[in-house]
């Protein structure tokens, strides 16, 4: 990529790969979404849902809805609506938090607690059948390749939100 005169100058492989790339992602995405959709269906659990069931079972404290929605990535909106959900199928309950009764957290409850590990082994079992079509060894290069890839786009985020900053964007 060449910078002329304010103008980006792209080369026909430059325009193409991260069309590639973001269009091969997405689908990426959008399959395992619905893997997991399709694994938890006899349970009636979306993605998100799974998701949430997992994170209050490896936070048995408990935790506040925004800081549920904010590590998994989920809108905030939508966790309350996940929550509203689960409380009214008895799965979790919500009270004060014993810090700040101003806040509230969630938990799981027995039922819910009993759900979210049935899900888990469900996932667990998934993935490691999946794991079974690889050696150690391209596992291992596999992972180390999505850390680096990670640490990339963290890095590359983190230039361009400077750049903003310097822009006054």
């Amino acid at each position: 990529m060449r910078q002329k005169e304010n103008k980006l100058e792209l080369t026909e492989n430059e325009l193409n790969l991260p069309e590639n790339f973001r269009e091969e992602q997405f689908l990426h995405t959008v399959a395992s979404d619905k893997r997991h959709e399709l694994l938890m269906a006899p349970y009636g659990v979306s993605f998100p849902v799974f998701r949430t069931l997992v994170y209050l079972l490896q936070h048995p404290e408990g935790a506040a809805p925004s800081q549920i929605a904010d590590e998994l990535m989920i809108l905030r909106q939508s966790m309350t609506n996940i929550v509203d959900t689960l409380e009214k199928k008895e799965l979790v309950e919500r009270s004060a938090n014993p810090k700040d009764r101003r806040r509230i957290i969630v938990r799981l409850l027995p039922q819910g607690f009993a759900l979210a590990n049935t899900l888990f082994q469900i996932e667990n079992d998934y993935t490691q059948r999946i794991y079974s079509h690889f050696t150690k060894e391209e596992l291992e290069e596999y992972y180390r390749l999505q850390r680096k890839m990670s640490a990339a786009k963290e890095e590359e985020l983190n230039k361009i939100l400077e750049e903003y900053q310097a822009g006054g964007v």
